[in-house]
């Protein structure tokens, strides 16, 4: 297979509504996905400004990641009551949303819900990323390192002080990482919609990697997910507002 041509990549400084933070955060995303020849979308796609963003504060972002953690555990097969025992240890029931009390309650979900709770780890590897236990939120052409997730986070899902003492990453480095991942996603559903539904399967342009349908896609999924916690973490109405997440891109 040849390699793909870069493609034409636009001028930020000349997006009238952007401001100079939201200009200078695209041009280094554009040098991220220039590497890899990531199609992009011409007009002013922008994450909100410094300035403007409010993002989660420590405490909840390390209360969502315990109540992902068990939503995830129940959707691998831990039984439901001892997936509520995580939350009840540090009660977190008020921060928990109605789905995933729902999901969490039912000792016999489905097989489609246990799938795409189980996809949550993807959010979960952003979350301990933001909180400063991941050192990297690399290129998401493939799954995150799931055996170093679940260490971490079976040493943490019942201490109080993972809550208490909970730091996040600057506000600029969240914003990097979802106008990034904003940008590669906008990628991927332009394959699915114009490009005739395929993409390279590590999301590289650039090189010979295979391209597969979107549809069966994981890296694909990974971009999704970490679009959707993202936005969470940015200008999410409340902490407990989960269920209802806008990633339009």
């Amino acid at each position: 297979m040849i390699s793909n041509p870069l493609p034409d990549y636009p001028a930020p400084d000349e997006w009238k509504i952007a401001s100079s933070n939201q200009i200078q955060r695209a041009k280094r995303s554009f040098e991220e996905l220039k590497k890899r020849h990531v199609p992009v979308y011409h007009g002013p796609l922008l994450v909100p400004d410094d300035d403007e963003a409010v993002v989660q504060s420590p405490q909840d972002v390390a209360r969502r990641t315990i109540v992902l953690w068990a939503v995830e555990l129940h959707g691998e097969g831990v039984p439901a009551e001892e997936v509520c025992e995580i939350v009840n240890e540090l009660d977190l029931w008020k921060y928990v949303s109605p789905e995933e009390v729902r999901f969490l309650e039912n000792e016999d979900p489905d097989a489609e819900e246990c799938r795409k709770c189980v996809w949550r780890l993807e959010c979960l590897w952003v979350l301990m990323w933001a909180l400063r236990y991941i050192d990297e939120l690399s290129w998401p052409g493939g799954m995150c390192d799931v055996d170093k997730l679940a260490t971490l986070l079976s040493k943490y899902e019942d201490d109080p002080a993972f809550i208490e003492k909970a730091k996040l990453r600057p506000k600029s480095e969240l914003l990097d990482a979802q106008d990034l991942t904003l940008r590669i996603h906008w990628a991927i559903r332009d394959a699915f919609f114009h490009q005739g539904g395929s993409l390279p399967e590590d999301l590289d342009w650039s090189g010979n990697c295979e391209f597969i349908p979107v549809s069966v896609s994981a890296a694909s999924l990974v971009v999704q997910e970490r679009h959707y916690v993202l936005t969470w973490l940015v200008n999410s109405p409340l902490p407990s507002d989960w269920d209802n997440i806008d990633t339009g891109t």
